[in-house]
């Protein structure tokens, strides 16, 4: 049997954090997660039924390791610099529950590519918001730098209330990604993941490293968090995704408190 690059790297990673037997494949992992779900579905008469395009996890496994995958980013970076992934429905469904936990102060949106979003959210709160981006483009967009959101940066440490992404998809080490954007969280801060069925494995590979079905990010996230940072809600909203109606699913982050 071929082993595929999303089963060499779970089977490394599973096997490091919780030292268990290589034979732990992706395979079934997604067997795990889809009876946990179909468990929970079962008095709603729902089942979830897997099909070619949409398993529950993948992350893409680069030959040339990281060093290709930046290259990547940045040449679809370029390739897409005018292409907008946001959507203001989505965004007033979030900007609604920023100002109902009072984080309307300060704000940072990873993977932001032109701006949009940070000059949305800029406006629609009023307060200050900077965006990041892998590729050097980011320094001729306002309020935009250049920097591979996988990365801590010493001076924005508990700096940010909000956090917005809709690139997590975009993610060589997603759960690197969220333990650097959770230590940018004010102590109250939260996070906002926006995450469609685009996110999913159907939508993964080269260009979108990582892909999991939305009734997988609850346990990824639980998994990841532990002593970080926790699932505090769902939010949802029904959107138009480039001429198309599309479901959305908002995960909304918090810091872990001490001993939570």
């Amino acid at each position: 049997m071929v082993e595929s690059g999303w089963t060499r790297s779970v089977n490394c990673r599973y096997a490091a954090i919780h030292q268990i037997d290589p034979p732990f494949t992706a395979r079934r992992l997604a067997i795990v997660l889809r009876r946990a779900i179909n468990k929970a579905l079962q008095p709603f008469g729902l089942k979830l039924v897997p099909s070619r395009n949409d398993e529950l996890l993948y992350q893409h496994d680069y030959a040339g390791g990281y060093a290709e995958y930046r290259k990547t980013q940045i040449f679809h970076n370029k390739r897409k610099l005018d292409w907008v992934s946001a959507d203001p429905v989505t965004l007033m469904a979030i900007a609604d529950d920023i100002r109902r936990r009072g984080l309307d102060r300060r704000g940072l949106c990873h993977g932001a590519r032109n701006g949009w979003e940070v000059a949305w959210f800029a406006e629609a709160l009023n307060c200050p918001v900077t965006g990041t981006d892998i590729s050097e483009t980011a320094e001729s967009i306002p309020n935009m730098v250049t920097h591979d959101f996988h990365e801590t940066r010493a001076d924005w440490l508990g700096q940010f209330s909000f956090i917005y992404t809709n690139s997590l998809d975009q993610a060589f080490d997603p759960e690197k990604a969220l333990t650097a954007w959770a230590g940018q969280l004010t102590d109250d801060g939260c996070i906002y993941i926006e995450h469609t069925m685009q996110h999913s494995t159907s939508g993964a590979g080269e260009m979108d490293p990582f892909g999991a079905h939305p009734m997988a990010m609850p346990y990824l996230l639980f998994e990841w968090g532990r002593s970080k940072y926790r699932l505090a809600d769902i939010l949802h909203a029904e959107a138009v995704k480039y001429g198309k109606a599309a479901r959305v699913w908002v995960f909304v982050l918090t810091r872990s408190q001490p001993g939570g």
